[in-house]
């Protein structure tokens, strides 16, 4: 005001003389407390010194009030005829043993304090993102299991200005397209993620939910085939006011005004009929924050089974066991939100916080008294007092700044605004897919034949010669199927175990007897004889059974190919078919395997 600017003010040289000044006590008083962007950003270069030119956002100034008053005392007691009294040190203090016990068991109690109050912050911050993450990972699911396409579109259909028809298509049953189902389970999840935030910091006024179009007006016409959604260009900027908070340094705050200048962005506008169902009851009462919430939650719920049940879109085709995990992400999300719930709910406990305010005004006052008895400097007793009681009184406040991460105090606590504009921009995300290239609509259009044997792709073999019978046995109808090189290891292992379990008259039967030990010829040996080769066996059955199974995958492949040939039935995985011949027959023709 014009009454408060004498004219000794418009000297610049003693403006900037009092300026450090004027920025230390109107940073103690609280006024004009405040930031821009997101939480204060620093720099750790040149030692530490551009730390030391920033008062906004520090705790140390809210330290200097009780250590001036620390040091009138003392000036007080300087002055008095006491002094004489307190430097005698027979007579009043002979050590200050008493006293460092008591600064001792106040320095514990901010040191714990701090930490608590630190460990609050970072719960605080740790529920936000996991809540926040299974939100996501919910919305990227109905997105995804909604989305139609067929074999050239490996990503699906996706959501936006370059899109196909086919997500502007309503279903068979008139239901709205893909293009609309998008749009509005995004506002759903953005809407449920601004509320829980508003929760968090004490927000009860909905006009602080500011919404922003997903859907271009402009491309709106019965002709046009694009579709109408803008995804990521729709977003708006980050919030450049963060923080700001207003405190006469009396503890009195105006939190509407803070909540206004951090208004929270949601995906589409807040419909009249949301707006009233969420804020009032059917009895005129105002819903909690915290229902809010889970009312927007139960919304998804009953949109995402009513587009799976009653639809007749492309969510249908997604198998159960699959779609199941959208509902229990959801879930979820919404366990993270009742533990950043439960720091909003529940304070620091007040008989901690009460008693260590007890302890630091106590010391503020006995600190000049010890200082006055044992330094007799009137300029040392000041500086000395100062410092004693404004440190113990900033280290103080710096968990008065962490214990409440979501309250907008200062420009320290948790940036809600800007999570919920990297929620959005995740959230406009997940309709954005490259379109298919021209090599991979060829090969999606001709896929060649491969037939997967574990984990391994081999080309598919050309079609076996079918062997005519020659007797009336029942026919066999058999593959040649190439034999790999043996590798190093393997020649003993093809004259062994694998050969022995090949029925009579195959040949290789008979030599593999030879190269088995008998079990008599076992009778009384030692142990470390038996178990080399009990281990050696069961590698060796180990191996056959897996060269068995991809001999089995190959004429399966074969016999698939062969269109000639029927399926193969009764003994899966046998390798051969048996035609022509009574079931008896049949099963004793299959080699076993």
């Amino acid at each position: 005001p014009s009454w408060l600017k004498p004219s000794w003010l418009h000297n610049r040289s003693a403006t900037l003389c009092l300026l450090p000044f004027g920025l230390a006590l109107g940073s103690a008083l609280g006024f004009g407390v405040g930031s821009r962007g997101a939480m204060i950003l620093y720099s750790k270069r040149w030692g530490g010194l551009p730390l030391l030119l920033r008062i906004k956002g520090t705790s140390w100034p809210k330290g200097i009030i009780p250590a001036l008053i620390a040091v009138a005392i003392s000036m007080v007691l300087g002055y008095s005829p006491v002094d004489e009294h307190m430097r005698n040190r027979t007579e009043f203090m002979d050590h200050p043993y008493p006293f460092q016990l008591f600064a001792f068991i106040i320095g514990f109690l901010v040191v714990f304090r701090t930490n608590f109050a630190y460990q609050r912050y970072w719960e605080g911050r740790g529920t936000i993102a996991q809540m926040g993450s299974k939100w996501l990972d919910g919305a990227c699911m109905s997105v995804a299991f909604d989305a139609p396409g067929d074999v050239a579109t490996p990503y699906l259909e996706g959501v936006g200005s370059d899109s196909s028809s086919k997500v502007l298509q309503s279903t068979s049953n008139g239901a709205p397209s893909h293009d609309s189902f998008v749009e509005e389970i995004l506002h759903l999840f953005s809407l449920m993620h601004a509320l829980a935030l508003q929760h968090l910091r004490g927000d009860a006024n909905l006009d602080n939910l500011i919404g922003f179009p997903m859907r271009d007006e402009d491309m709106i016409s019965g002709t046009t085939t694009k579709s109408m959604v803008k995804l990521l260009s729709a977003l708006p900027e980050a919030p450049q006011h963060s923080h700001e908070a207003f405190s006469t340094g009396l503890g009195t705050f105006n939190f509407d005004d803070v909540y206004k200048k951090q208004s929270l962005r949601i995906i589409g506008q807040l419909r009249p009929e949301e707006r009233k169902i969420l804020e009032f009851d059917s009895f005129g009462h105002i819903v909690p924050t915290e229902a809010r919430v889970t009312m927007v939650e139960g919304w998804i719920m009953r949109r995402l089974i009513a587009r799976q049940k009653h639809e007749k879109a492309d969510m249908e085709k997604t198998s159960p066991p699959i779609l199941s995990r959208l509902y229990q992400v959801i879930s979820d999300g919404c366990i993270g939100f009742g533990q950043a719930s439960k720091i909003t709910e529940t304070p620091f406990p007040f008989p901690y916080q009460n008693l260590l305010q007890v302890f630091l005004w106590l010391y503020t006052l006995i600190v000049p008294v010890i200082m006055n008895a044992w330094l007799k400097q009137d300029a040392l007793r000041m500086a000395l007092t100062f410092l004693a009681v404004w440190c113990y009184f900033a280290l103080h406040e710096v968990g008065n700044n962490l214990e409440d991460p979501y309250i907008p105090y200062d420009p320290n606590e948790i940036a809600l605004s800007h999570i919920q504009h990297s929620f959005n921009a995740k959230l406009l995300s997940y309709g954005a897919v490259p379109p298919p290239s021209c090599e991979d609509g060829a090969s999606a259009s001709k896929p060649e034949p491969k037939i997967s044997v574990f984990e391994s792709e081999v080309p598919a073999p050309e079609p076996a010669p079918i062997m005519p019978p020659t007797s009336t046995a029942p026919q066999v109808r058999t593959a040649v199927v190439p034999q790999a090189p043996p590798q190093e290891g393997e020649e003993k292992l093809q004259q062994s175990s694998w050969r022995a379990a090949l029925p009579e008259g195959v040949p290789g039967a008979q030599q593999a007897s030879a190269a088995q030990p008998q079990p008599q010829d076992l009778q009384g040996a030692s142990p470390d004889r038996i178990m080399p080769l009990v281990s050696q066996s069961l590698k060796e059955l180990a191996d056959a059974h897996t060269r068995c199974l991809r001999l089995v995958g190959v004429v399966e492949g074969v016999l698939a190919q062969q269109g000639s040939l029927p399926a193969i039935g009764g003994n899966a995985g046998s390798g051969v078919e048996v035609s022509g011949a009574p079931p008896a027959a049949a099963a004793a023709a299959r080699p076993a395997t």
